[in-house]
């Protein structure tokens, strides 16, 4: 009976993830296809329009967008439309949030600091924080030229989280991307695929006692 049981739990262990994530592409999948769908409906004639067209139309202006981006006339348009965005009120708002939540995910490493995950200090514990502006936002100290950097730090297991203001001197790297990082806070540590060569938190080597 044991025995028996013991591969039960391996096989939930084992599909549990995968049926999670299959069904989360199939929904995103489904949901993005009827949305899309009905935007490109109107300039698709019906005897071309069958299931999938949606996501394949907006995965092709994703794509052409990007090419776009790469030349000067596109970067023109671009930058004019984000400007606009960005001077707008209300609308800058959600632009400029949105912009920098994005950039903190996808394009970490074209903006230094920005978006590193590092040990943030909380008396004798560390937390796992998000540098969310580098050392050009100012110096915390006008002569020791120290910047202070804004962390921002989530709660496991949920969405949500708090900034804090700290000197960069005070944080130290993790050693992990921001996906790994954000990874194992969501699931409250539990997640296993923190890389080896990981930057364990400072003083945590003379925090463990010594064996005689």
């Amino acid at each position: 009976m044991k025995f028996i049981s013991r591969l039960l739990v391996r096989g939930i262990y084992t599909l549990l993830p995968i049926g999670v994530t299959v069904y989360v592409i199939y929904w995103l999948a489904v949901f993005g296809d009827k949305l899309l769908g009905e935007m490109v409906r109107p300039i698709v004639p019906e005897v071309y329009f069958w299931p999938g067209i949606g996501l394949f139309a907006g995965l092709a202006t994703v794509l052409l967008i990007g090419v776009l981006v790469t030349i000067p006339p596109g970067r023109w348009l671009f930058g004019a439309i984000e400007r606009v965005c960005s001077r707008t009120p209300l609308i800058k708002t959600v632009f400029l949030a949105t912009q920098d939540f994005s950039r903190l995910f996808l394009t970490p490493h074209e903006h230094g600091d920005f978006g590193q995950a590092v040990w943030v200090p909380f008396g004798n514990m560390h937390l796992i924080g998000f540098v969310t502006r580098g050392p050009s936002y100012g110096a915390a100290d006008g002569t020791s030229g120290d910047p202070t950097v804004a962390v921002y730090v989530s709660m496991s297991a949920g969405i949500g989280g708090f900034t804090v203001y700290l000197p960069r001197s005070k944080l130290e790297p993790t050693g992990l991307s921001v996906e790994e990082a954000m990874r194992l806070v969501m699931t409250a540590g539990v997640s296993m695929t923190e890389r080896p060569g990981a930057a364990i938190p400072p003083g945590a080597k003379s925090a463990n006692p010594q064996r005689t």
